[in-house]
């Protein structure tokens, strides 16, 4: 646990996710006061509600979504304890997981569950802040890593899984 607590290779365990919790906060706290408080607000259109799989479909998505957020976590944990840079399971898939997963497949799953369209909206939210701070976590990836952070950069994209990342440059 004392791995965890302390900075590896100039770098700590949060990197830039408190900027990104702090800047989408505020649009998640705004989503669950409206879906709190003025459901027929929140709520989806009729026409999307009255599918028989839709709800459904955001519960397999937030299952989806927690197993790929959880085994991202533990790796991360066993990793950034070592000093090691993590590229195997989830991070084969996407350079963030723990940001994925959320974006892509948990506030989505809420939405659907919920019948409501405002975590929709915070699941832009948290994209557009990850977007705006992970070039400064990629950067101290980058000096603390080299060449090994530069080929996983090469090979494998920050937030969406199979595609392919463009040309990235890290100064």
């Amino acid at each position: 646990m004392t791995g965890l607590l302390k900075n590896q290779k100039g770098m700590n365990i949060v990197g830039q996710g408190g900027k990104i919790i702090f800047f989408t906060l505020p649009s998640l706290l705004a989503a669950i006061y409206l879906h709190r408080l003025f459901p027929g607000i929140a709520a989806l259109p009729e026409s999307i509600r009255s599918i028989s799989f839709v709800k459904p479909m955001g519960y397999a998505l937030l299952f989806l979504g927690l197993i790929l957020w959880g085994t991202a976590l533990v790796q991360l944990l066993t990793g950034f304890s070592r000093g090691k840079l993590v590229t195997s399971g989830a991070y084969s898939l996407v350079r963030n997981p723990l940001y994925s997963s959320a974006t892509f497949f948990i506030l989505p799953g809420v939405a659907l569950a919920t019948l409501t369209w405002v975590y929709f909206v915070v699941s832009v939210f948290l994209y557009a802040g990850v977007m705006i701070f992970i070039g400064q976590e990629e950067k101290q990836l980058a000096l603390a890593f080299g060449p090994e952070y530069e080929k996983y950069l090469a090979r494998v994209h920050r937030l969406v899984p199979f595609r392919k990342p463009g040309k990235i440059r890290i100064k």
